[in-house]
């Protein structure tokens, strides 16, 4: 939370930090180095073996390997940097035992003792940890040694070699490699504890930077007891740009100072403080909103107590409280929501987090809910009047807008709608009812919105309707809401299967959030809809993840035609939702024309205003089931005269395909039997496919050839494919010697709408199938039926 200081092993907490990280980096050195002792104790044990002489039992010996193995087993599991240096001191111990009971009986026993003695004090030096592990070692090993050395009698010259060895040689070697080390691990932390320090440090104030608190941050909750309580304040200088602006950048870095000083001050060494970045700070401690809460008023204080030079600093501050399950950065932005209320309420003042989600069960909608039990009691229905709920400056109430099914002609379901009312009986304008206001909590208005049109719709929709109620994704997604929402729908007298839940097209939840979230509602019996299919963030994979029950389609789509022919796209879409299991609504129906599109599409459900304006108050159907009836009988008839004036374009074309079908027959060559079929007005190419479907000879081109289709270069040519996936091969091949003609599809050859003419037959080569590609671009053709 300081300024960097320079760092000197004699700083509490810091030698112990050191050795705690020696100890993590030399233990797998130890373990290499400490088996392989046994490995060489063992051999030597073997040498032993070979050797004549009274010896000690090889028990003993191998009692002493074990041991010494035991002891290296330890070692992965020891973290005490003591218990580390015991099992170093018993390990040289037992391994000198091993040394002398191994050269007992031996003729020479200064050949078998010596270079244990020499060495092992050596190679040993750069493992101990610490100088007192290394001294409290040395010296017992050393004394040791030097009884053995003493009791046993050798000749002058030989004493002189070996205590040379010892102690002028062994001795000081292991001194200068332990301490070397030493030094060196030494060095390398505190370089890399200041490297780390610097990374996490703000240069300018000494405080922590938005990477090092964040990462500390999520830390701390990750190891969060149970009952324990955590808070975050983050805190904007207000009017900072003003005062770099007027007085320069030295005198913005110097009041940046003076904050992080008061920050210093007031906020106890446990808790986290960072600069975020720019002029803002953040907090993070142990305690409770409350405490949080009294601490943020404590530093507002403080900082107004530093000068500018226009007058005194003061700042603003949002505190929110850590919610089981969130992520910090979820806490941040709760505590940045409550910053921004602060500086639109007037600054220089601390807000807190906005409460919990409200329970409808609870006031102030205990009333609402309380009204509707009575009304129930008392027998009285739809027409008693609407739930309204004040919030803000305005009453709440609900405008409900039918949903027909087409097939059944019917009103089935009806939207709700959130409108503002004033004490005038004057609607608000959508406009300013839904303006997003950096004050106002969103998410609590949807939520409003859900108890208000449950209890209108318990008192006006039919008792077998659906209500479509529409929800934000952050709504939908947040934890508990799906219990709390069943509870709010049962308390309103409906159940959640009556309750058609509408994700609105809006910013608020990832698609695995609500993916995961649909789920849970489906398991309280409500069904999903999307809404506003085709705009925005809406696409494919969104409606693929989350599955939901109904596709509510954007009425943009309804008007969408491919390019070219100016055909509607509305019916390939509608087929491809149906196939990936999800009943479709189209919205924005306002006109005749509409309407018969949505029924000749085989749209499930159709809204707009030609079937019905959002009201308080239900309309009775009227004429609707009339006007959808009647575009029912348009697109019978209208069926009909389509394929009438389809057939008529291309039987010319299926006649003289049979003609070159016959000719081919008789052994005319293709292009002589295919040159009049390839003159007609709207021929592409003639051509011959095998029964593989790749082609016969080169195609024949016709009027409507294009050579200029220059994207299409790399696919234009026809004889490098394979034909017999395409549905005029196949229905050929299905009726063979039958002219058919195909639905329209997007030609490789000409890049536009087209349709192929095909016969399967029996040539010479084997069975064949002849065919014409169509150019069907043009406006005012005749489409099939089926399309």
């Amino acid at each position: 939370m300081s300024a960097i200081p320079t760092q000197h092993l004699t700083e509490p907490g810091l030698r112990e930090r050191y050795h705690q990280r020696a100890l993590e980096h030399q233990r797998p050195l130890c373990i290499m180095t400490m088996a392989f002792t046994v490995a060489a104790f063992l051999c030597m044990v073997a040498a032993r073996e070979l050797v004549d002489g009274p010896a000690a039992p090889l028990a003993y010996r191998l009692l002493c390997a074990l041991v010494l193995a035991l002891l290296v087993l330890a070692i992965p599991g020891t973290t005490s940097i003591l218990r580390f240096g015991a099992i170093g001191v018993v390990y040289m111990q037992v391994l000198t035992g091993g040394l002398v009971l191994n050269a007992a009986g031996v003729t020479q026993p200064l050949l078998w003792l010596l270079p244990g003695l020499v060495v092992i004090p050596i190679c040993a030096a750069p493992l101990w940890l610490t100088p007192a592990h290394f001294v409290t070692g040395s010296a017992l090993f050393y004394a040791a040694a030097i009884a053995l050395l003493l009791g046993h009698a050798h000749a002058h010259d030989v004493n002189a070699a070996v205590w040379t060895w010892v102690i002028v040689i062994g001795a000081p070697s292991s001194a200068v490699f332990h301490f070397s080390f030493y030094h060196f691990r030494r060095n390398h932390f505190l370089l890399e504890s200041q490297l780390a320090q610097l990374a996490a440090t703000d240069p300018l104030t000494g405080l922590q930077n938005r990477r090092a608190f964040v990462k500390h941050a999520e830390l701390r909750l990750d190891q969060l007891a149970p009952d324990a309580r955590i808070s975050a304040i983050f805190l904007d200088i207000d009017s900072f740009k003003s005062l770099n602006d007027r007085f320069g950048h030295a005198a913005g870095d110097h009041v940046l100072f003076r904050v992080a000083q008061a920050l210093r001050e007031e906020v106890a060494q446990q808790h986290s403080v960072s600069r975020i970045g720019g002029e803002e700070f953040a907090v993070l401690l142990d305690d409770g909103l409350g405490g949080a809460l009294r601490l943020a008023e404590r530093l507002r204080a403080a900082i107004a107590m530093i000068e500018r030079p226009d007058g005194h600093l003061t700042a603003s501050f949002g505190v929110a409280e850590y919610r089981r399950g969130e992520s910090f950065m979820v806490l941040l932005d709760r505590a940045d929501e409550a910053l921004l209320r602060a500086k639109h309420s007037g600054r220089n003042r601390v807000c807190a987090e906005r409460a919990l989600p409200f329970d409808a069960l609870q006031a102030p909608f205990a009333d609402v809910f309380a009204r509707s039990t009575a009304d129930a009691e008392a027998g009285t229905g739809a027409s008693a009047d609407a739930a309204r709920y004040r919030w803000e400056n305005v009453c709440l109430i609900s405008h409900f807008q039918p949903l027909y099914s087409l097939s059944h002609q019917k009103q089935v379901g009806f939207e709700a709608l959130l409108r503002g009312e004033h004490d005038d009986g004057t609607l608000v304008p959508p406009v300013v009812m839904f303006a997003p206001k950096p004050s106002r909590d969103e998410g609590a208005l949807d939520r409003a919105s859900h108890a208000v049109h449950l209890d209108n719709a318990r008192r006006a929709l039919p008792a077998d309707a659906w209500l479509f109620l529409n929800i934000l994704p952050a709504t939908f997604i947040a934890d508990g809401y799906a219990d709390q929402l069943t509870k709010i729908v049962r308390a309103a007298g409906l159940e959640p299967e009556r309750v058609i839940l509408e994700i609105l097209e809006s910013h608020g939840g990832s698609v695995d959030d609500m993916s995961r979230a649909a789920a849970l509602y489906r398991q309280h019996g409500f069904l999903i809809a999307v809404d506003d299919f085709g705009a925005g963030q809406s696409n494919l994979d969104r409606l693929l993840r989350i599955r939901p029950d109904i596709v509510k389609l954007d009425g943009e789509l309804i008007r969408a035609t491919t390019h070219r022919t100016e055909q509607p796209i509305l019916p390939k879409l509608v087929s491809l939702l149906h196939q990936a299991g999800m009943l479709v609504v189209v919205e924005g129906v306002e006109t005749a024309e509409e309407l018969i599109l949505a029924v000749e599409s085989n749209v499930d459900f159709a809204q707009g205003y030609l079937l019905g304006r959002p009201a308080s108050a239900l309309a009775p159907p009227g004429s609707v089931h009339r006007q959808i009836d009647d575009a029912f009988d348009v697109i019978a008839q209208g069926r009909a005269h389509q394929h009438a004036l389809f057939e008529s374009e291309v039987e010319p074309y299926r006649l003289e395909l049979r003609r070159a079908a016959d000719a081919l027959l008789a052994g005319v060559v293709m292009a002589d039997a295919l040159a009049t079929l390839a003159s007609f007005e709207r021929t592409i190419s003639c051509f011959i496919l095998d029964d593989t479907g790749r082609q016969i000879g080169h195609e024949v081109p016709g009027p409507a050839w294009r050579e200029d289709a220059a994207s299409l270069q790399p696919v234009a040519n026809p004889r490098d494919a394979r034909w017999d996936h395409r549905p005029y091969f196949r229905n050929a091949v299905l009726l063979p010697g039958q002219a058919l003609a195909s639905d329209p599809y997007l030609s490789l050859a000409s890049g536009g709408p087209c349709i192929a003419v095909t016969m399967a037959e029996q040539l010479a080569v084997g069975r064949c199938v002849i065919g014409a590609e169509l150019d069907w671009s043009a406006r005012g053709l005749p489409w099939p039926a089926t399309e």
